[in-house]
């Protein structure tokens, strides 16, 4: 009797114990996001007390940090929450637990995420990571320069020929219209045509397009724009003549020591809104608007998508994937990042911190719009189905090979004005697409190991 007493016991211990137990899930962070990640993580478990998340730092970055873990031969983390290095390393080691099967009957997925997001980070047709966050690349207006110039305040959707034309007419003896072209060139490649982004790569084919793609069209609207006298002010710079102690065009024009920017003498700014930190000191009133678009072809948003993934050696699946999702697509838990944001307070009527959610959800559209930032941003969140993402170097194998090697030479060559686009680029973009073809093959092999050896993981994870 005593000995069926005690396994009675025994069974209900076991069984309170399974109730009450606690999953614990480690997630990687950027080492100076730890703190906030605490925050994020403590609203997680109110939601879901079973989980707790213990927060670890990346250092230096991610893709050394999970080599550095498994050299060492420890364990990796559950979530890596934040990325922007190359995703073609964690995949073709087999470290990134493919997330269709949580996806594929999730409405806040496939109903708020734009496709432009959803197919982002995508081999043989599997998701291996989501976006976390996102950045426009776009163009600060100074609108007090606007309203002293007597222009009057351009749509969001605004044109080439309507930028062009704002540009001009800011430009004279005391202001100019823009403070730099650097790589706007690249970005409107894929804002000036239907079928290519960055540097005029075509995601569809899998090769850069410089002879069809939009980067012609972008090379020749910059030239365009840089042959303008005084329209672009950082091109009225002259370092030589500097170090001579002589004055160059740009000190001329606006002052020895000048800042025309931030001064209030040039009308808007290339910028993305990564660069917020600084943007948010100007001392005017300004706005953040979109690449100006072609009609003919529609607005083309370029964002950049940082991204998080679940490992595939995780113990606890589908409670990884409930703090991946709360992190990146849930609108609770994109809300709830935004406060913590929010709570950090602003300056001169600016928030300091906030980022932008890869969701459209009516929740987070609202709370969005509740928030002291420029208009602009507003628009474009709105605007997420009508975004290009150009950030490729994130995605494919052999990016920085054919484009710092082969493709950017010829285009300082262009700039420069040696050598025209239309006869050099059929012969760059072979070159090119031999690099990216002969990249894409050897991953792809390496890819067919971690699909073929992904099973066998988890059973070895799963101890089946």
């Amino acid at each position: 009797m005593k000995k069926q007493n005690l396994v009675l016991m025994m069974l209900v211990f076991l069984l309170v114990t399974s109730i009450f137990a606690k999953v614990t899930l480690t997630v990687a962070v950027w080492n100076w996001d730890v703190e906030k990640y605490k925050k994020i993580a403590s609203e997680f478990t109110k939601l879901y007390p079973d989980i707790e998340i213990n927060i670890v730092a990346n250092e230096p970055d991610v893709n050394s940090f999970l080599t550095s873990l498994v050299a060492a031969k420890k364990p990796l983390p559950d979530v890596v929450a934040q990325s922007w290095e190359a995703l073609p390393y964690p995949v073709s080691q087999g470290w990134v637990y493919p997330l269709d099967e949580f996806l594929k009957d999730d409405a806040d997925y496939n109903k708020y995420v734009p496709s432009s997001i959803k197919e982002a980070f995508k081999y043989n047709g599997k998701t291996y990571a989501i976006g976390e966050r996102l950045h426009f690349q776009g163009i600060v207006v100074n609108l007090d320069l606007m309203k002293k110039l007597n222009l009057p305040v351009p749509p969001y959707g605004w044109s080439t020929d309507l930028f062009k034309q704002y540009l001009r007419r800011a430009t004279t003896k005391e202001y100019s219209g823009i403070n730099h072209l650097w790589d706007f060139d690249t970005v409107m490649a894929a804002v000036l045509n239907k079928n290519t982004t960055y540097w005029s790569f075509n995601p569809s084919k899998w090769e850069f397009d410089l002879v069809n793609g939009g980067w012609i069209p972008a090379i020749n609207l910059q030239k365009e724009l840089k042959s303008i006298p005084g329209l672009v002010s950082d091109d009225l710079k002259n370092e030589e003549l500097r170090n001579k102690g002589q004055l160059d065009d740009y000190q001329k024009k606006f002052g020895k020591d000048a800042d025309a920017f931030r001064e209030s003498k040039v009308l808007t700014g290339f910028h993305g809104t990564w660069d917020w930190s600084w943007v948010r000191t100007l001392p005017w009133n300004l706005d953040y608007y979109p690449m100006p678009s072609d009609p003919k072809i529609g607005v083309r948003q370029p964002i950049q998508i940082n991204y998080a993934f679940m490992t595939s050696t995780t113990k606890y699946p589908k409670e990884a994937f409930t703090f991946l999702k709360f992190l990146t697509y849930d609108p609770r838990g994109v809300i709830t990042r935004l406060k913590i944001d929010v709570a950090n307070g602003e300056e001169n009527g600016r928030l300091i911190d906030w980022f932008i959610p890869v969701t459209k959800h009516p929740d987070v559209i609202k709370y969005f719009e509740s928030l002291k930032i420029p208009n602009g941003v507003k628009w474009m969140l709105s605007n997420l189905d009508k975004t290009v993402r150009v950030d490729m170097w994130k995605v494919v194998p052999g990016w920085d090979q054919a484009t710092w090697d082969v493709i950017f030479p010829v285009n300082e060559r262009i700039r420069k004005g040696e050598v025209q686009p239309q006869a050099v680029a059929a012969e760059t973009q072979e070159k090119a697409n031999s690099i990216i073809k002969n990249a894409w093959a050897d991953f792809s092999k390496k890819l067919a190991e971690v699909e073929k050896n992904f099973p066998n993981i988890r059973k070895q994870v799963e101890g089946k």
